[in-house]
């Protein structure tokens, strides 16, 4: 079994049919076969069934579908280093709120400054990048501090936002006054459903405190709760990261920080990538980016909690 014969196996399952896989691929559907023949000879089972509808999966063929993407990508990362490559991918899973304060900058940087380094982005709700640092998708993500993550990840603190209150022009919310946290009692809350971090948080601080949470519309996406909230329906809680460039369109939006409210995020590498240039490489650009973007006061109510003197990966 060699790294070809899974990528050759990956892409027929990617597509579900091995015709539409040899197209892919460029070559003939006996050859692309023989291939898979091959893979199933050496592992010793069968991995595909064939039917009238396309493919399916054995449970051998799941097992080397689930298993084999983070070893190939081991294996690319290895040649890179060892073969002292010019270019190298490096993977980052990043929360939906980050991407116009962080991610669209950081891969603008990247772009132009590193162009030998392929970056790509995934970008989910916690539970999505959980399931990508599972899978060994990622070589790196930043998800929210309350979020369990595999043990095959290092983790060390990145920053702390606080959350605000957010309501449409007539709700007159001011980022230099900060609101209590009782007037999220009283405000019908536009806010995403379980399994949702900032939800998460804004129910867990209100039953604490004894306040009433009342969820009046759940809404899952980031776009649809400023949506909703711009007109007039209702209020939404966000952190100031999702709100960036959005307060100034034509006024239709005004927030307000909320006491005692906040998120923290975290850095995780995955260990296994730990040894690559290029994923200290990028840590490095990633975390100065982040702490220049706090410290010039562009990133309002944020701190952060990163620990210049120590190493980001162990």
């Amino acid at each position: 079994m060699d790294a070809r014969q899974i990528e050759y196996f990956l892409r027929i399952v990617e597509l579900g049919s091995i015709n539409k896989a040899a197209a892919d691929l460029r070559m003939s559907q006996p050859s692309l076969s023989r291939w898979l023949s091959l893979l199933e000879h050496d592992v010793g089972t069968a991995l595909l069934v064939r039917t009238p509808q396309g493919i399916r999966l054995t449970d051998a063929g799941q097992v080397l579908v689930d298993r084999a993407r983070p070893i190939l990508r081991d294996l690319q990362i290895l040649r890179d280093d060892i073969g002292k490559r010019g270019s190298s991918q490096f993977n980052l899973a990043m929360p939906f709120s980050f991407q116009r304060l962080v991610t669209a900058p950081f891969a603008e940087f990247i772009l132009r400054e590193v162009p030998e380094t392929t970056l790509r982005v995934y970008e989910g709700i916690n539970n999505a990048i959980r399931i990508w640092m599972e899978s060994g998708t990622v070589d790196a993500a930043v998800m929210a501090s309350t979020e369990s993550a595999p043990d095959t990840f290092s983790v060390a603190p990145l920053l702390h936002e606080q959350l605000l209150l957010v309501g449409d022009r007539k709700a007159g919310l001011r980022l230099d006054t900060p609101v209590p946290l009782s007037r999220l009692g009283i405000a019908h809350l536009i806010l995403p459903g379980r399994p949702n971090v900032i939800s998460g948080h804004v129910e867990h601080a209100m039953r604490r405190a004894g306040y009433r949470y009342r969820n009046r519309f759940e809404a899952e996406t980031l776009s649809l709760c400023l949506e909703l909230t711009r007109r007039g329906l209702g209020y939404t809680v966000m952190p100031y990261s999702a709100l960036y460039q959005r307060l100034n369109d034509q006024d239709e939006l005004s927030a307000a920080p909320v006491k005692t409210l906040g998120v923290s995020w975290q850095l995780y590498v995955n260990r296994a990538r730990t040894y690559a240039v290029s994923t200290r490489s990028v840590i490095r650009m990633l975390s100065n980016h982040i702490a220049k973007t706090i410290a010039s006061g562009e990133w309002m109510f944020a701190r952060n909690l990163q620990n210049p003197t120590r190493s980001r990966i162990h």
